[in-house]
């Protein structure tokens, strides 16, 4: 398991979910969402594999996705994707959040 602040069902909200993370305990999330999802990548990686991957993992999670923008960072060393996305149940959210963590050259997931 990865270092850092855990919240409820050991999902690492610092870096892969950041909604639990500024949730209160007492508040729940209601569905279905729509927002858009920031995915920082190393700059490495070209744009065409990145976009594949990331979207590989809404279709496998079976969430509504459209490719918003990519951004490179100021010293170019890593590229933001932004998606909007659909969510139609805190399962399918861990889901998604729980495939972006596995693709090794994402790092961070807002």
């Amino acid at each position: 398991m990865q270092e850092g602040l855990y919240c409820e069902k050991n999902y690492l909200c610092t870096k892969f979910h950041p909604i639990m993370a500024e949730q209160k305990a007492e508040e729940k999330l209601i569905f279905p969402q729509n927002f858009d999802i920031k995915v920082i990548v190393a700059a490495l990686i070209p744009i065409e594999e990145s976009k594949a991957n990331i979207s590989r993992v809404f279709s496998e999670c079976k969430a509504v996705h459209s490719f918003v923008s990519a951004r490179a960072s100021a010293k170019g060393n890593y590229i933001t994707y932004t998606y909007n996305i659909d969510l139609d149940s805190q399962a399918q959210m861990n889901a998604v959040y729980d495939g972006l963590k596995n693709i090794p050259e994402i790092k961070f997931a807002l």
